[in-house]
């Protein structure tokens, strides 16, 4: 799909991109005059997905703040104020309606929906004429999982919020707002009828077609939707179809998921296109570039603002020996590629950012574009294991549960059978523990901690200034609040 979407970019330069999310007026009209009524009218409407794929790539910047900054895994790094008042609410959750941060998130993920609606009004239009084709079935798929995952993260982060199923006319000016649990059975259908219809990582790969929607990203959306409404049969159930499914597993070495040769690889659930190569005038990064510019060295090399360092807390939590902390933590002074690590203000970075001298150097790259031809992993596989771990030990299956955390364990070790021993308890307490110590520890800087510690009903206990009743959901927008109001 990096092909594809290269081809794509001025197509999609030619379609409204709206920023009303909430008050779109109707698209997708066609006729000779400006699109071939067949192929071209295909390509419309795989260019507004890539659109709502893209949007996924945008939110880097309100995902640190969010879902990281807001831990205990997470350092801000860099010198105290850095990245302005708003951003720098979150360490101490003091943020309140006005953060603009709120506004990022809210709105990429409606831009999103809004894509995923006006690609199936799209293909509407285009069934009607033409009748079911395979490729219309794909793309329709596609604008499903785009929307149900846009929907999963907007309940997950803000509750109940505006439900938006169509493309919207000038005189709607406001959506109906549901609880999470109402929008979530309104896209799980969808998206569990979605998955006959996509190919599986390995079709992709094969293709050369990469880059969009999955089997295995529908069932990890609906798997992970489940175990928000802690319905454990159902989560055991998607994640045992990924786990079986063999389209994924855990040879990638956790020291170089991140690295570009491992893009779409056995690890990949779910990752947004991105690529530059200016020897070649390639350059698809969209905001991707933004995770590793935010995560990256600030100092020597000078590959980004340090936001997002490991803490001391998360450091004191590794097991003595576990080879993940090196793949993680990287530290002032440390040698890397033949460079001395020197550190401008905290001394700690994301190593899981630090990309490749080697990998830098390519096609005409240097240091200064900060990962652009990174590809933006939003779910792993290792996460899928974690949560079937998890679910089969709250249903009580403690050696489901164990074979599953050892998959995790065995891989990080690396050979090294003296550390990372294997769990063995037959408690279901001590086994819970376990499981999301290792989840704490295999995810690390990513993105999961803060909805975790809140769906575990323990943030209390582990951030300082967590209050409970006000905490587990982020306030949405004041502009939002506003239109509703009025």
């Amino acid at each position: 799909m990096k092909q594809i979407i290269y081809l794509l970019t001025l197509l999609i330069t030619c379609v409204s991109c709206s920023k009303d999310f909430l008050n779109t007026a109707p698209k997708g009209v066609f006729h000779e005059g400006n699109y071939d009524m067949t192929t071209g009218q295909e390509l419309l409407v795989l260019a507004t997905l890539i659109e709502g794929y893209n949007s996924f790539a945008k939110q880097s910047w309100p995902i640190v703040a969010m879902q990281c900054h807001t831990t205990d895994n997470s350092h801000p790094g860099g010198p105290t104020g850095d990245g302005g008042v708003d951003f720098c609410q979150f360490p101490t959750l003091s943020f309140t309606p006005s953060n603009f941060t709120f506004n990022q998130y809210y709105g990429g993920n409606y831009e999103a929906i809004t894509k995923a609606n006006e690609a199936l009004l799209m293909l509407d239009e285009f069934i009607k004429e033409n009748g079911e084709t395979k490729d219309a079935n794909q793309m329709k798929a596609e604008a499903y999982f785009i929307r149900a995952a846009a929907y999963f993260r907007l309940t997950q982060a803000f509750g109940a919020v505006p439900y938006v199923d169509r493309v919207m006319g000038k005189e709607e000016e406001m959506a109906d707002q549901l609880s999470a649990t109402q929008i979530r059975n309104k896209y799980l259908p969808e998206l569990i009828w979605a998955i006959d219809y996509l190919p599986t990582r390995i079709e992709q790969l094969a293709s050369g077609n990469t880059g969009r929607a999955t089997q295995n990203a529908a069932r990890a959306i609906i798997a992970k939707t489940y175990m928000y409404e802690k319905d454990y049969v159902n989560c055991l159930n998607y994640t045992r179809q990924i786990i079986e499914s063999g389209d994924n597993d855990l040879s990638t070495p956790y020291s170089e998921m991140f690295w570009e040769v491992n893009e779409f690889g056995p690890e990949s659930i779910w990752e947004i296109n991105a690529e530059f190569k200016p020897e070649q005038n390639i350059s698809i990064i969209g905001d991707t570039n933004g995770w590793i510019m935010m995560n990256g060295v600030r100092g020597f090399p000078n590959l980004g603002w340090g936001h997002n360092a490991p803490t001391e807390d998360l450091m004191n939590a590794y097991e003595a020996g576990d080879p993940r902390y090196d793949a993680t933590v990287l530290k002032n002074g440390d040698m890397v590629d033949g460079e001395v690590v020197k550190a401008d203000f905290y001394e700690y970075f994301n190593k899981k950012a630090y990309l490749p001298k080697a990998e830098r150097s390519l096609y005409g790259r240097d240091d200064w574009c900060s990962g652009y031809w990174s590809n933006f992993r939003i779910i792993r596989y290792a996460d899928i294991v974690l949560m079937h771990a998890e679910a089969a030990c709250e249903m009580g299956d403690l050696k489901d549960a164990k074979e599953k955390l050892e998959m995790i364990r065995n891989r990080a070790r690396n050979g090294d059978d003296s550390v990372l021993p294997k769990v063995m308890t037959e408690n279901q307490d001590e086994l819970r523990e376990k499981i999301r110590h290792e989840r704490r520890i295999e995810l690390a800087l990513e993105f999961e901690r803060y909805f975790d510690l809140v769906r575990w009903g323990i943030a209390q206990d582990k951030l300082p200034n967590f209050v409970p009743g006000k905490h587990e959901l982020f306030p949405l927008p004041q502009s939002e609040i506003d239109r509703m109001v009025n």
